[in-house]
């Protein structure tokens, strides 16, 4: 245990200096030790911080191990620390989070054998610790009918046969006409997904269901202060994720879980007690939650973490903006900075990844692999030649919302964000080398290529830019035209010495959502066409790859020469 506590200072330490969250990746048969440890040690259980060190520490594999196969197992084993931290604490808001975990485990993997335990458990701090016996029942009840073959299937019969059978569940008030009694109509709300956008001022938490809901809030102002909603009717679709963490210094993560049969619970775990709002909208239908304050420094730069923020009347996402009415176009809210901070941190941004391959190549090679060795190359490329810190917005083939990645540049305080892609057209024998900056598009190739990136139609791309004026009123339009510019002239006169048939394509603008919300300059460079024979071979090259990433700190480096930005070290 004390070089487990040692790693974890030495872990806390390069935090602090900035490097790369992929080096905290948790292992799970480390968790699973200590857990061990702590459930054998009477003495560490008396102090509470040894609890919620783990319980963040599970926090963190369940974030960053999406689809590990070990995740149903790290699930149960975080709900079994909440269960003995509520044995410890006595607490029955402990208990509570415990049945939730246990709950979110067993509706996420049913097939898993340890499903049926998790029901069991969660009956078990039911009905012993929350004094709940119908409560319990039911999920006894639901584990001898769902995991008939479980191995706590004897154990959950005892437990049926003495306790009471429930009585009938009142129904919502006949006077509430808007509340529709679902289980008569056969089919319950579903909450079909969970997201979040950070701001400077406030994070907005959107809930997309199904229909209109019955949602009670409860506000616990703790030690741990969390705000959790009760959804009424409402089931979780197969699939959604148990956890989406957000860690902004203002809202840790979102969990979200079959609670019982009456209700699915959602609960934002916060940093510290703030105010909220309650928004329902309709067409789709969506609870909005904002919890009102600024994030608290995390400890990245020497400016206060910031973010892009959209406000309007109810409005969450591009999609809605593009639907708004011009009276309730968002405002974007850009932080100020110091003109002699320099360049310090730079995001940069592989294009695609996960189940987004990008544009594949016509020997099967993916822009979403190219890119991501594009990236390695060029982050390692910027901080040897110039020392700045660089943080990549995914280190392996993981897939994240274009949203995410400047959301993420602003959340660190970067001053520069870099996102790297692969070219593609339908004309096989395009090739060359473009890079752009967030604007109006001014062709129509620029306008096929902000629809390739962005995932959309053409036509959403005139949609988007009908309102771009107003969300890029203070985007440093500028200097990301400077920066894609000395970015463009450094990648043709560091590649043409070395490698034939190098097509300036010059620097162009384009709607491209990547770049959307992005609070410091910002340019999008690709880097090659992989739809072309020729330049598919050469993405794959670690020659090539060395040399773009080189000839891209070259520009970088003119771009910081040339506004005088130059960092006082």
């Amino acid at each position: 245990m004390e070089m487990n506590r040692f790693n974890f200072v030495i872990l806390v330490l390069l935090l602090i200096h900035g490097l790369s969250s992929a080096v905290f990746a948790e292992n799970y048969t480390s968790l699973r030790q200590d857990y061990q440890q702590l459930h054998q040690s009477s003495q560490l259980q008396r102090q509470r911080h040894n609890w919620e060190q783990l319980l963040e520490r599970f926090d963190r594999f369940i974030a960053e191990h999406p689809i590990s196969p070990e995740l149903d197992k790290a699930l149960f084993l975080q709900a079994r620390t909440w269960d003995g931290l509520s044995k410890a604490s006595g607490s029955k808001t402990d208990a509570q989070e415990a049945v939730s975990r246990y709950l979110s485990m067993a509706e996420l993997y049913p097939q898993s054998n340890l499903a049926d335990d998790a029901l069991f458990h969660a009956g078990q701090a039911t009905e012993y610790r929350l004094k709940d016996r119908v409560a319990a029942r039911l999920y006894y009840l639901r584990l001898v009918t769902q995991m008939p073959s479980g191995d706590m299937v004897n154990d959950a019969h005892k437990r049926l046969a003495v306790l009471p059978q429930p009585v009938a569940v009142a129904q919502p008030h006949p006077d509430k006409q808007n509340q529709q009694n679902y289980h008569a109509v056969g089919d319950s709300p579903r909450l079909e997904k969970i997201r979040y956008w950070s701001g400077p001022e406030y994070t907005r938490v959107v809930l997309d269901l199904t229909a209109p809901i019955v949602a009670k809030p409860h506000y616990l102002k703790g030690e741990n202060p969390r705000l959790y909603f009760d959804l009424l009717y409402t089931k979780p679709v197969v699939g959604l994720p148990a956890v989406v963490a957000i860690r902004n210094g203002l809202v840790k993560q979102v969990r979200a879980s079959l609670f019982d049969e009456q209700r699915t619970r959602v609960v934002l775990d916060l940093n510290r007690v703030a105010e909220y709002k309650l928004t329902t909208l309709e067409s789709p239908h969506r609870l909005v939650v904002d919890i009102i304050g600024a994030p608290e420094e995390i400890g990245m730069t020497a400016e206060p973490t910031t973010a892009a923020s959209i406000h309007s009347s109810g409005d969450d996402s591009i999609a809605t903006i593009l639907n708004s009415a011009a009276d309730r176009q968002p405002t974007l809210h850009v932080p100020q900075k110091k003109a002699d901070e320099g360049i310090r941190l730079i995001v940069v941004d592989a294009g695609h990844g996960g189940r987004d391959p990008g544009a594949i190549g016509p020997n099967n090679i993916r822009e979403k692999d190219v890119t991501l060795q594009l990236a390695k190359a060029l982050a390692s490329a910027l901080r040897q030649q110039m020392g700045v810190k660089v943080l990549l917005t995914r280190s392996d083939d993981r897939y994240l919302e274009l949203r995410e990645r400047t959301d993420y540049a602003n959340r660190v305080g970067a001053d520069l964000f870099i996102s790297l892609h692969a070219n593609a057209s339908d004309r096989g024998k395009a090739y060359g080398l473009e890079t752009y900056f967030l604007n109006l598009s001014k062709n129509n190739q620029a306008a096929e290529v902000a629809a390739r990136e962005n995932g959309t139609s053409l036509q959403d791309v005139g949609n988007l830019e009908a309102i771009l004026f107003d969300l890029m009123a203070n985007a440093k339009i500028n200097e990301s035209s400077r920066l894609a510019a000395e970015v463009q002239q450094a990648m043709v006169a560091g590649l043409r010495p070395h490698f034939s048939n190098i097509k300036d394509l010059g620097v162009k603008q384009g709607p491209f959502h990547v770049l959307l919300g992005a609070t410091m300059p910002s340019v999008l460079v690709e880097a090659a066409f992989i739809s072309h024979p020729r330049e598919e071979k050469r993405l794959t090259s670690p020659s090539y790859q060395k040399r773009v990433a080189s000839s891209i700190v070259n520009g970088v480096k003119h771009y910081s020469a040339s506004i005088d930005q130059v960092a006082q070290r």
